[in-house]
């Protein structure tokens, strides 16, 4: 049945409240795991001026960090659990990334941040736009701060 998963992370706990919701369902089935981490284009909305130039290869540089550790604690989850793993860090529009990777797997296991109203809006949202445009079957693994919680009632 499901005997390869992505796991897509950013890192955040929610994503890594996916990522050990996975590796759980992994180990049960006795799949394989992929994590990808997506470093995404700063771009534009970065230059704001000449001035800030000189630290884009820095903040690219600190990203791409960022991004390691995430795969490094996955993988540390992974090899805890036993669960056979392989870790990518791309670069890309996140939800195309993932898409594109989807394709090699049979289920993708991710959480959704929970946002809603104009936060959901503003900051978009990478699981809805995989589960909606997805050809593979998607757990989505729902995230709640208890702050959010409170809020949502």
């Amino acid at each position: 049945m499901y005997r390869s998963l992505l796991l897509p992370t950013d890192g955040s706990p929610a994503a890594e409240a996916g990522v050990k919701e996975g590796l759980r369902l992994a180990k049960a089935l006795g799949a394989r795991v992929a994590f990808l981490y997506v470093l995404e284009p700063v771009g534009p909305r970065l230059f704001l001026g000449p001035e800030t130039l000189p630290y884009y290869q820095a903040l690219v540089e600190d990203m791409r960090k960022e991004g390691m550790a995430a795969l490094d604690r996955a993988t540390r989850m992974a090899e805890e659990l036993g669960v056979g793993f392989e870790a990518h860090l791309l670069e890309g529009r996140a939800a195309e990334a993932i898409l594109k990777e989807a394709g090699k797997h049979d289920l993708l296991v991710m959480a959704t941040h929970g946002r809603t109203g104009l936060d959901a809006v503003l900051l978009g949202s990478v699981a809805q736009e995989v589960v909606r445009r997805s050809s593979k079957p998607v757990l989505v693994v729902p995230y709640r701060t208890s702050g959010s919680e409170a809020a949502s009632r």
